[in-house]
């Protein structure tokens, strides 16, 4: 996927570059941070990667001239996959005659299992979050290191002073630690681990 910005979207983003006031700044923020996430509800919608992008591309247009409509604060995912369906929408009215899309009804299903899929994923990073911070610090720190700052275990063995079959095997218990913990969270909160819908 691409995600390279076209003109338009390039001179509205020096447009309200320019404004420099807060809810512009947390506009950029958010849309910046959920091209891959909604790159991803799109390409669920349209099979086609190409197609999907040029979806992403006109969903970005629309954002952008859409943006005095947002209210900081509010869910903005919810809102720019609402406007990325409407795109959604659009190309496969527009493209129906030159090659076979799902028609409406398909598109809407799929678009509501995604939703529940990505709220369930979502809901299982937190509870990972909170997992996380839950382990003693020095383990804590061994998953920063590990998965957020790609240390090679390597390197991690030889600063803890140990093999590195111990650094895989000790990951492989915290693994599943985290695997537990995360599916006695979602548990209590009534969600079922092998069931985003």
């Amino acid at each position: 996927m691409s995600f390279q910005a076209n003109d338009a979207v390039k001179e509205s983003t020096q447009q309200l570059m320019s404004n420099n006031d807060q809810a512009t700044t947390e506009f950029i923020q958010l849309l910046t941070e959920s091209q891959r996430s909604l790159f991803y509800y799109i390409h669920s919608l349209i099979p086609n990667r190409t197609d999907a992008d040029e979806v992403l591309q006109e969903t970005n247009l629309v954002l952008w001239r859409e943006f005095e409509r947002f209210e900081p604060g509010t869910n903005f995912r919810a809102w720019a996959c609402t406007v990325a369906l409407n795109q959604v929408r659009a190309f496969t009215s527009k493209r129906r005659a030159k090659r076979p899309h799902f028609d409406t009804e398909t598109v809407m299903l799929i678009s509501e299992r995604q939703e529940k899929r990505s709220a369930y994923l979502q809901r299982r990073l937190d509870a990972l979050e909170g997992c996380v911070q839950k382990l003693p610090e020095r383990k804590r720190v061994f998953v920063e290191q590990r998965y957020r700052q790609g240390v090679p275990v390597e390197n991690i063995a030889e600063e803890m002073g140990s093999s590195v079959d111990a650094v895989y095997k000790m990951l492989s218990r915290i693994r599943e630690a985290l695997h537990a913990c995360v599916d006695r969270t979602l548990s209590l909160e009534g969600i079922r681990s092998n069931d985003p819908a």
